[in-house]
């Protein structure tokens, strides 16, 4: 099954037989999630906005240590990112709008006479949020559920390509070479020369940032804190705060995403509509791909390029046309691939879910094919009196990281209304306005789509996109001289001092389809749905992750030691103390007092959530 990226030409098939090794060749296993072909090619091809490099500089990059394409098959799996047919491993797509209103970051010129619509690869939603898992040479594919794949070291390898490829002599000369084919000459190598030294200053910039020593290894990513650090740098404010991106969080499943009231990990993205459009859906996602490589410009407040909105190159039209798309999407159900459910564990495990108190209470259920209920997401405290004792920094981080406002100072928290921002703001609150700025710059692709032009305005500044429904004063965050305190204990302490509070806590959402989505907890601490089970202390504290094959039984991916299992997610340090940001403590409802039996019998439901018995069949 092939799916498509976007037309490119003549060059899709310029590196399909490199490194054809690493191309899965087990048989595909269709899971039917309500999409038609033409649906899917739309979730695959669609360009959200993303520009991360030049499609031209990809096609020739070579990787770092070796003389081989960056784009070999078997490198791109090295970080799980998923082979497609083409060169672009699924979910890289094309992006070649206009870049004349662009900043410098991606408005690049490398040779004379160049156009001002170079074709540009970013992501979509399908790089991250595409899951394959192997069983017995079988292999299904989900959209919808967690990526595999590791952003971070994906990053840094393509860095360290881009650095090597400007000191080695030869790799220079084989990537100017087929970077400018009929144009290579010593004015425009000198130019190509300058636009990659901009590019990789600005990609260090931003790996400086966000870096931390902690590994995220497969199947997570701080997006939070990547967004976050992306407005930090765009600000331009002088003397910004350390504001590490270290608290990695699964990519969240998303079917069922636009009946939740909130989103987000910590409930802190509101899912509003208003009339005709889903501007919470539309924010979100803006917000999503102003962390993942779409052009950012902010103005100061009262130019008339200001009143305008940001200029971005978030893609609104299509980002709009993605969102209906996962609108439509279904839960997958337990395939026919794996094991059958058995009906009388699957039965004793729904009476356990469904207990007074039990998983139901925190995890509403729906059925598979459900895809209109709407329900409000219950918020529950990592602290206070009955704390949910999860790693905490992902939400702390979110609540805590601050900026200095630069070239947003003095701007409206609204744009076009509310307070005006002072020098130090909450990360969180500049999202906002960034979203709302981005979003009435293209506010012609809305209209066309959904509302009355004088609609618009009105839409954007009644809309709640980034925050917890309470002010996020100075005074939450302690005083000013602590605001960029880079000490985490500090900062948890500030955290914690919000016991009790929603600003500090995490949701829980229906569970349908989470047979899908390991590993488990917000930060993919726990391999399997059965070890989630576990009393804290007999949960692994350590596990092996990577490969694709799917255990059945524990419902999660297997963890033994094998090549495809390369990182090895450390819960807790030799010292026995858990690992910031990656603690697999709490979500711990008497576990101890479970049995055995019923352990499995809650896993057995697990795989087939909301779904109904017919004698010893489960129906999804």
């Amino acid at each position: 099954m092939g799916f498509v990226n976007v037309s490119l030409g003549g060059v899709l098939v310029a590196l399909a037989a490199l490194g054809a090794a690493a191309v899965t060749t087990t048989e595909l296993v269709s899971v039917d999630q309500g999409w038609t072909i033409a649906e899917k090619a739309q979730w695959y091809g669609l360009s959200q906005g993303s520009r991360l490099i030049p499609r031209a500089w990809l096609m020739a990059l070579e990787q770092h240590d070796v003389d081989r394409p960056f784009l070999q098959p078997s490198h791109v799996d090295s970080f799980r990112y998923l082979i497609d047919p083409t060169p672009l491993p699924v979910g890289f797509v094309v992006d070649d709008q206009s870049d004349r209103m662009f900043s410098d970051v991606s408005r690049l010129r490398w040779k004379k006479g160049q156009g001002e619509r170079e074709p540009w690869v970013g992501m979509n939603c399908a790089a991250c949020h595409t899951a394959e898992l192997t069983f017995k040479g079988k292999r299904m594919r989900i959209e919808g559920a967690p990526a595999l794949a590791d952003f971070q070291s994906f990053m840094q390898s393509m860095n360290a390509a881009l650095a090597t490829t400007l000191r080695a002599q030869r790799k220079w000369d084989r990537f100017s070479g087929q970077v400018l084919a009929g144009a290579d000459d010593a004015a425009n190598r000198s130019m190509l020369r300058d636009a990659v030294e901009s590019m990789l200053r600005w990609q260090n910039r931003v790996e400086q940032v966000n870096h931390t020593d902690l590994q995220y290894g497969f199947a997570r990513v701080d997006a939070f804190g990547h967004i976050f650090n992306k407005i930090l740098l765009k600000t331009g404010g002088a003397g910004q705060p350390v504001n590490p991106s270290d608290a990695p969080v699964s990519y969240p499943i998303l079917w069922n995403t636009s009946q939740h009231d909130v989103v987000q990990w910590n409930g802190m993205a509101s899912n509003q509509r208003i009339g005709a459009i889903d501007i919470g859906a539309l924010g979100r996602n803006v917000g999503e791909v102003t962390g993942v490589f779409a052009d950012l410009a902010f103005t100061a407040p009262g130019t008339a390029t200001a009143r305008n909105g940001y200029q971005s190159s978030a893609h609104v039209k299509n980002l709009l046309t993605l969102d209906t798309l996962v609108r439509k999407l279904k839960p997958p159900a337990w395939p026919d691939a794996l094991p059958p459910i058995d009906a009388g564990k699957w039965e004793a495990g729904k009476r356990l879910f469904n207990q007074a108190n039990g998983c139901a209470s925190c995890h509403q259920v729906l059925a598979r094919d459900d895809l209109s209920t709407r329900f409000a997401a219950t918020l529950t405290p990592i602290f206070g009196a009955k704390p949910l004792g999860t790693d905490p920094w992902m939400a702390c981080n979110a609540y805590a990281y601050q900026a200095r406002t630069g070239v947003l100072y003095n701007t409206r928290e609204r744009l076009f209304i509310g307070r005006r921002y002072g020098q130090i703001e909450q990360l969180s609150d500049l999202l906002g306005t960034t979203v709302i700025g981005a979003i009435f710059n293209r506010r012609d692709d809305v209209i066309d789509a959904f509302v009355d032009r004088q609609d618009m305005e009105t839409i954007l500044v009644s809309a709640s996109f980034f925050n917890w429904g309470k002010p996020l004063s100075l005074e939450d965050a302690g005083a000013v001289h602590d605001l960029f305190e880079p000490d985490k204990e500090k900062r948890l302490q500030r955290c914690m001092t919000l016991s009790d509070d929603s600003r500090m806590a995490y949701k829980g959402r229906p569970l349908t389809g989470v047979w899908a989505s390991a590993p488990y907890l917000h930060n993919g601490s726990v391999p399997t749905l059965y070890d989630l089970l576990l009393p804290l202390e007999r949960r692994p504290s350590s596990f092996r992750l990577g490969s694709r094959e799917f255990d059945p039984v524990k419902v999660g991916f297997v963890t033994g030691e094998t090549a495809e299992n390369s990182f090895v997610f450390r819960t807790h340090d030799t010292a026995g103390q858990a690992i910031a940001g990656n603690s697999n403590l709490g979500h711990d409802y008497g576990n101890a007092g479970f049995t055995d039996a019923q352990r499995w019998a809650l896993v057995e439901y697990m795989k087939a959530v909301g779904a109904r018995r017919e004698g010893s069949n489960i129906i999804p």
